[in-house]
């Protein structure tokens, strides 16, 4: 069954949101400016997403979404079987390999979070997921501590507070894969 028109609306809607938050940042998206992207009036947008903010949590809400599904965490409570090794090597290919587009907009996503408070909560359980699945590892703790690894390089990268060298990120790449290879 094909998605309904309000369907495809919301998605344009979001994709636009989406988009000047990556451009032009977190203060740039309005109501306004994300119903002339969209195409769209004021009043179509409304129709969607009554506030900035409930605009914001929806494009936050659909982002953890599509970061669930690119990083493998499940979705429901059902525990999927996936050994810790390619649950770290897919970690170390998100890390490593993502676009730069999708980065300016986790970036900016991250500033839109700890701007409005409200968003922060769908954040951390981001997280919880990702770091709640490795712990039924057989070695939680240094299986946490490979990805929190990874989630400080990548959150060094997105803030632009350190720029590795290629020689660093390829070796850094190595070792965490080596590791992750090695361990039980």
């Amino acid at each position: 069954m094909p998605p309904s028109n309000s369907t495809n609306s919301r998605d344009t809607i979001l994709d636009a949101a989406a988009a000047i938050l990556t451009k032009h940042g977190v203060s740039n998206v309005s109501i306004q400016a994300t119903a002339t992207a969209a195409g769209i009036t004021k009043a179509g947008l409304i129709y969607h997403f009554k506030t900035r903010d409930e605009l914001l949590s929806a494009l936050l809400e659909r982002m953890v979404t599509e970061l669930d599904a690119q990083i493998g965490i499940p979705v429901s409570d059902q525990p999927q079987i996936v050994s810790p090794q390619a649950k770290i090597a897919e970690l170390v290919d998100f890390t490593f390999d993502m676009p730069a587009s999708q980065k300016q907009l986790l970036a900016n996503m991250l500033v839109a979070a700890t701007a409005h408070p409200h968003l922060l909560p769908q954040v951390q359980a981001l997280f919880s997921r990702g770091y709640d699945a490795l712990g039924r590892s057989p070695n939680p703790a240094l299986f946490q501590l490979l990805s929190l690894a990874m989630d400080g390089l990548l959150l060094l990268e997105l803030l632009q507070l350190h720029k590795f060298t290629p020689d660093q990120r390829a070796a850094m790449r190595e070792t965490l894969l080596e590791l992750a290879r090695e361990l039980p």
